[in-house]
């Protein structure tokens, strides 16, 4: 009995111990376990670029559904939707270059309108400077008449001769057409009516009366030649070194003086006289007074074509007045 006392009396001891070691641990360093903390964080990451990737993958991962083949439906529908969207890019692009050729047609037209009025201008008042020549022609060559008979009028003649000297040609403004043909935006003019008065009025009716002033020039030419056997300048040289401005077209003070030596007492003479010679002087009158009549009817003809073109090209684009 009391070795059996014995021998559980130590494994009494130990059983104790054991239990209080258990209620009652040992202490940990705080030091320690700070370090091994510290050293796990300055332990260096280690990055795994296949694992990173297989995870990636994984996790976009998506499953398609397999929706099957297209039928031809489809396709058809797909070609309908880009046939429609180029087709209407295109007519939109058209319809915007159909509105700029529309507005530059106008402008061109517009352009027309203002050189035809200026060409008008020109005509009325080259067709009144032109008829009043023409009637002083007349009147001259019917002085030069009398001459050959032997009633020379000195002062008559000399003052017709200077009058008759010249006469007044129509500068066409031809600004708006040459723009029109030389751009090729001739084709813009869609009315063809339109288009034929206007290329009549440019290629017709100015070309005629370009043509006929140059027979009026070169019959001008001949009847100042001629006329220099007959009329002497030297009445006038006093005239000449008077007037030295030069600063207009017809001075009053030329007009002044002139008249003084249309009424020269005695009467200015001629340097010839001779009926044969004068004869050829009337010839060369009449050629002229005749090109004069001839070029004032291209012009009035001229002249009321423009005025039908403007109204034309009014009616077409109604201009604002």
């Amino acid at each position: 009995m009391s070795d059996e006392q014995n021998k559980d009396s130590p494994k009494s001891t130990s059983d104790n111990k054991q239990q209080e070691h258990q209620l009652n641990p040992p202490a940990i360093d705080k030091s320690i376990v700070q370090a091994e903390a510290n050293t796990e964080a300055e332990k260096p990451t280690t990055y795994n670029p296949q694992l990173t990737t297989q995870e990636d993958m994984e996790v976009h991962h998506h499953s398609h559904n397999n929706h099957g083949k297209k039928n031809w439906k489809s396709y058809f529908w797909e070609f309908l939707m880009l046939f429609l969207a180029v087709f209407c890019g295109f007519l939109a692009e058209y319809q915007l270059e159909h509105k700029i050729e529309k507005e530059r047609a106008r402008k061109y037209m517009y352009d027309m309108v203002e050189n035809l009025k200026y060409d008008t201008i020109r005509y009325n008042r080259n067709l009144v400077n032109n008829e009043t020549i023409g009637k002083q022609l007349d009147s001259f060559r019917a002085t030069i008449s009398q001459a050959i008979k032997g009633q020379i009028n000195g002062n008559r003649l000399y003052e017709l001769w200077i009058k008759c000297l010249s006469f007044n040609s129509v500068v066409f403004n031809r600004t708006a057409i040459t723009q029109l043909k030389n751009s090729g935006s001739f084709r813009l003019i869609k009315n063809d009516i339109l288009s034929s008065s206007i290329s009549d009025y440019y290629e017709r009716k100015i070309t005629a009366c370009e043509e006929q002033e140059e027979q009026l020039r070169r019959s001008n030419e001949r009847l100042s030649i001629s006329s220099a056997r007959f009329f002497n300048y030297e009445p006038f040289d006093q005239l000449l070194s008077k007037e030295t401005t030069f600063k207009e077209l017809t001075p009053d003070s030329i007009i002044k003086n002139n008249y003084q030596i249309f009424n020269s007492n005695p009467a200015l003479t001629l340097l010839n006289s001779n009926p044969a010679d004068l004869k050829l002087l009337y010839n060369d009158v009449a050629i002229k007074e005749n090109e004069m009549k001839a070029y004032n009817a291209y012009l009035r003809w001229a002249k009321e074509t423009a005025i039908a073109l403007m109204q034309e090209i009014d009616k077409e684009y109604h201009f604002k007045k």
